[in-house]
């Protein structure tokens, strides 16, 4: 898909079916964006801030179920955080700091305990 500077893109799969959307502003993405799969279901829907990813974001399998959900900050995970695997069972659920891993995690059905959080991401636990 060829790059442009500013306003809204969209790009298709050969067979018609919507593949992506959002918008540029000189040059990077910047706002919402969306991201289908080639049978039409969501793959990934979020947020881009100059170029990086920026706030709530959902990852889905090609079945339609939720494989992730969390909040980006600068391009790096911050806030609560879920992933399952496809048969919806939880794979980790926890709270990152800027990328890194904090507080209570249940990772595999067991709990592991990182750095304490900073506490304005403690409610996010």
């Amino acid at each position: 898909m060829p790059k442009q500077e500013d306003g809204p893109f969209v790009a298709y799969y050969e067979n018609g079916q919507l593949q992506q959307k959002g918008t540029y502003n000189g040059g990077k993405k910047d706002g919402p964006v969306e991201f289908y799969y080639e049978n039409g279901r969501l793959k990934l829907r979020g947020t881009y801030n100059d170029g990086k990813k920026g706030g709530p974001y959902e990852k889905y399998y090609e079945n339609g179920q939720l494989s992730a959900k969390g909040t980006y900050n600068d391009g790096k995970k911050d806030g609560p955080f879920e992933s399952y695997q496809k048969d919806e069972i939880l794979l980790e659920k926890g709270t990152y700091n800027f990328g890194e891993k904090c507080g209570e995690w249940i990772e595999g059905g067991e709990t592991v305990t990182y750095d304490p959080c900073p506490p304005d991401l403690e409610d996010g636990n």
